[in-house]
């Protein structure tokens, strides 16, 4: 079959053919139909990380996935052919007692393996065979905006966090709320976007930002929902005295991070989802300041990585509801779908303005419209 594979921890792409995963005993053989591009897979084909399936010389990329059940092993149950499916990227060390019950996105050995990532092929070919307890049911209506299924977990958990430690401050029994909750997302990729979008649906009043003017497909998607756009290409500052609830970091860029401290109101939450560069170059901050507004606001920063399957499912009632709120408006997060073919040039560059690339494998067994 073919597959968009690289050799880590060399740099570089190609589309290869590879052998076709063997269907064992319960399991689940899947077709896949499209895969979305991320940041992740770009830096794998730089050479900054990555891992080959132990044995394997190779590495099949892709972690953001949807595809069609073809066929299921004797004796597993919950599936049929003609399914869409969604699947999980972590497996479990096996180990910790996180992995050992569902959550192994809270892995403590770290010897966890990731489909598409690190030590596990993963979903940019034409098949793949997996454990029923790790692929996720789609229903139809959403074909056309469920690649977007795993990113929006990593939304969900990283929202579900913030939120739990928000509720730190406990409840106040006759008291009303001082107003209604705000947020910021900083970033306008999939990520910024999909927390906006569930952000918005929950009722939050929701600013984004990014380093570009409102006539983006970002900033016009923002207006829709009611939010609002604001260009920080000159920092921070732009957004005056402003400050927040829950900030939702999503670009991996250090010394927007250490400014995004600046912008939590009284007990604030910022959940750092973005993955900086480990060897670029120091920043400077002054630590003495920050660290005592975070002292003296009981406020709180968290990261937030990877997604369990209780994730996915909320995921997909949130893009549920999302698609009756603003019917179509997800769908136009996909900027464009390329063949799996054109996977070397999507992954070796990046159109500016894109929020997200998907790469099509198949059609077969969907109605997703184009």
């Amino acid at each position: 079959m073919k597959a968009a594979i690289a050799h880590p921890p060399a740099a570089g792409v190609e589309v290869a053919d590879v052998p076709n995963p063997s269907l064992v005993p319960g399991s689940v053989r899947v077709a896949v139909l499209e895969c979305g591009v991320c940041g992740t897979d770009r830096d794998i084909v730089g050479g900054k990380y990555g891992r080959a399936p132990d044995g394997a010389s190779f590495l099949i990329l892709g972690h953001e996935n949807l595809g069609v059940v073809a066929e299921v092993a004797p004796g597993v149950s919950g599936f049929a052919a003609g399914d869409l499916v969604v699947a999980t990227v972590r497996r479990g060390c096996g180990i910790c007692r996180f992995c050992n019950s569902g959550r192994s996105d809270f892995c403590e050995t770290g010897k966890f393996t990731e489909r598409g990532i690190g030590g596990a092929h993963g979903y940019f070919a034409e098949e793949y065979v997996e454990r029923p307890e790790y692929l996720v049911k789609v229903p139809g209506a959403l074909a056309n905006v469920a690649v977007l299924l795993e990113p929006m977990s990593v939304v969900e958990k990283a929202i579900f966090q913030g939120q739990r430690v928000l509720d730190r401050k406990e409840p106040t029994p006759g008291q009303p709320r001082t107003g209604t909750p705000t947020a910021l997302v900083a970033g306008t990729g999939a990520i910024g976007m999909l927390a906006a979008l569930v952000l918005r649906v929950r009722g939050w009043t929701v600013t984004a930002i990014d380093r570009h003017d409102a006539n983006t497909l970002a900033g016009a998607l923002l207006q829709e929902i009611g939010a609002r756009h604001v260009n920080a290409a000159a920092g921070v500052s732009a957004l005056g005295t402003d400050r927040f609830d829950l900030v939702v970091e999503a670009t991996g860029s250090v010394a927007l991070d250490f400014s995004l401290v600046d912008l939590l109101g009284p007990n604030g939450v910022l959940v750092l989802t973005g993955i900086p560069d480990a060897t670029a170059p120091s920043t400077p901050v002054p630590g003495g300041a920050l660290w005592r507004e975070v002292v003296l606001g009981n406020q709180a920063i968290v990261g937030s990585v990877n997604a369990n399957r209780s994730y996915f499912e909320s995921g997909l009632r949130d893009l549920t509801v999302i698609e009756e709120k603003w019917p179509g408006l997800v769908g136009r997060l996909i900027s464009a779908r390329r063949p799996l073919a054109d996977g070397p040039e999507v992954l070796t560059g990046r159109d500016a303005g894109t929020v997200k690339v998907v790469l099509t494998v198949s059609n077969r067994g969907t109605t997703r419209a184009p």
